[in-house]
C-alpha cells in the first residue's frame, strides 16, 4: 500500500489514542450490559497502576533512572508514561522522542509517539508515526498485527482486516495469524451485514469460514490453534442451523458440529484472548463464583468451566467455556506472564466474550486491554449469573 493510502487509512486511528491514554473506555460508563439471567459489566483497559499520577520527585527519581541507564528500555518507557500520566503531555513526547533517537526500530516507542502526538492535537505528525510501524519494518508480519491491532480498537475493521492481509502473506505458515485474520473477517462481515451490505458480508463470512477449516486441516496446525478453529467452526454451524426450519438440514449441521468434536456448541459463557506480539506469554484468567481462579495452572474448575490453551510463544488464542454457568459473577483477567522480545515489549490485544454462545440470543463483547510489562495483571470484565 503506498504510504498516502495508508496514512489516509491511519487518520481513522487517533480517537484510539486518547481512549488508551485512560483506564477505561467509553461504553464503561454505561455499566452493565442486561440480559435476563447473564449480564456483562466491562472493566478495565489498562492495569490501577496506570492511573496514579505521579509526584514530582517520582518523576525526578524517573528522569535520574534514565540519565543514568540511557539504554535501559524499561526506564525510558517509565518515564514517557510517568510524564503522560502527570499530565506533562509536550515532556512526555521530548522524552519519547529521545528514545527512539536510540531506539529507532522499537515498535513501543513508535506507537507511543502517535499516542501522544494524537493527545496532542498534531493529526498529521501522529498519521506519521503511526505509519512509521510498518514503513520501518515493511517485511514484519509482528509490524503488521500490531497495526492491525491499533485499528481494531479504533473499532476500524476494514483497516485491520488489510493489515492482516499483509501479515498473511508475510507470514503464510502461521496459523495464529490465519486465526485472527478469519476472525476479523467474520467480525467485519457482521458489521457489514448490519449495514445492510450483504453481499459484501456473505464474501468475508465465506472466506473467514474457509480458513477456520483450512486451520483445522493444516497438517502443520498445533492443536492449541486447531481447536479454537474448530469451536469457530462449530459457531458458525450452529447459526446457521439456528436460522433454518429445515429439519434435513438441522440435522446435517449438527452431525457437523458433533464431528468437530468441540464439546458442544451452546454455552451461557465463552471467553477467547489474543495479543499483538510473537514470542510473549499472556495468559487468560477466570475466577469463577467460588473463587475458583482456572488459568494454565488449573484448567479445569469446580464447577464445570474450563480452560483450553496454553499459548506460550505469541498472539493466542486461549479460551475458557462454560456450559451452564453457576449463579454468582466470573471474573475475566488478563495477565501479562512474559517476552522473550527485547524490541516490542508491552502486549496490547483483545479479549472477546461471547453470553449464550449458539443460541438465538447469542451478544459479543469485545474488550480491548493494553498490559505494560510482565506481571501485571488487567481485570476486562466481570459476567454476572443470575
Amino acid at each position: 500500500m503506498a504510504n498516502r493510502a495508508l496514512r489516509s487509512i491511519l487518520a481513522t486511528l487517533l480517537a484510539v489514542a486518547l481512549v488508551a491514554s485512560g483506564s477505561r473506555n467509553d461504553a464503561v460508563a454505561a455499566g452493565a450490559t442486561k440480559h435476563p439471567r447473564l449480564s456483562l459489566v466491562r472493566g478495565d483497559r489498562e492495569p490501577p497502576e496506570g492511573r496514579h499520577k505521579p509526584s514530582a520527585e517520582a518523576i525526578k527519581a524517573l528522569r535520574e533512572a534514565v540519565a543514568k541507564k540511557p539504554r535501559d528500555r524499561q526506564a525510558r518507557f517509565d518515564l514517557v508514561m510517568g510524564l503522560t500520566r502527570a499530565g506533562k503531555l509536550a515532556e512526555a513526547l521530548a522524552a519519547a522522542r529521545a528514545w527512539r533517537q536510540r531506539d529507532a526500530y522499537n515498535l513501543v516507542v513508535v506507537r507511543l509517539i502517535g499516542d501522544l502526538y494524537a493527545q496532542l492535537g498534531q493529526t498529521r505528525a501522529a498519521q506519521r508515526a503511526y505509519s512509521a510501524v510498518v514503513e520501518l519494518l515493511p517485511k514484519s508480519a509482528d509490524a503488521q498485527r500490531a497495526l492491525a491491532t491499533v485499528m481494531k480498537q479504533a473499532g476500524q475493521l476494514a483497516a485491520a482486516h488489510e493489515r492482516l492481509l499483509a501479515a498473511a502473506a508475510l507470514a503464510p505458515k502461521d496459523s495464529r495469524i490465519a486465526f485472527e485474520l478469519a476472525d476479523t473477517a467474520q467480525r467485519l462481515a457482521r458489521q457489514l451485514r448490519a449495514k445492510g451490505r450483504s453481499a459484501q458480508a456473505a464474501q468475508l463470512a465465506a472466506a473467514a469460514e474457509k480458513r477456520f477449516k483450512a486451520i483445522i486441516d493444516g497438517p502443520s496446525t498445533p492443536a492449541k490453534i486447531a481447536y479454537p478453529a474448530r469451536q469457530r467452526l462449530a459457531q458458525i454451524y450452529a447459526a446457521r442451523r439456528n436460522g433454518t426450519r429445515d429439519a434435513a438440514k438441522r440435522r446435517a449441521l449438527d452431525e457437523a458440529i458433533g464431528k468437530l468434536a468441540v464439546g458442544g456448541a451452546v454455552n451461557d459463557i465463552k471467553v477467547y484472548l489474543t495479543w499483538d506480539t510473537n514470542r510473549t506469554d499472556v495468559d487468560l484468567w477466570v475466577t469463577n463464583p467460588t473463587g475458583e481462579t482456572i488459568n494454565y495452572k488449573h484448567k479445569r474448575g469446580a464447577l464445570g468451566g474450563a480452560l483450553y490453551g496454553d499459548v506460550t510463544d505469541g498472539y493466542g488464542p486461549e479460551s475458557f467455556t462454560t456450559q451452564s454457568a453457576a449463579k454468582g459473577t466470573y471474573v475475566v483477567a488478563v495477565n501479562f506472564y512474559g517476552t522473550r522480545r527485547q524490541a516490542f515489549r508491552e502486549a496490547r490485544g483483545e479479549v472477546v466474550v461471547v453470553l449464550d454462545e449458539g443460541r438465538p440470543s447469542e451478544r459479543r463483547f469485545v474488550l480491548p486491554y493494553r498490559l505494560f510489562r510482565p506481571k501485571q495483571t488487567v481485570t476486562v470484565a466481570r459476567v454476572v449469573v443470575r
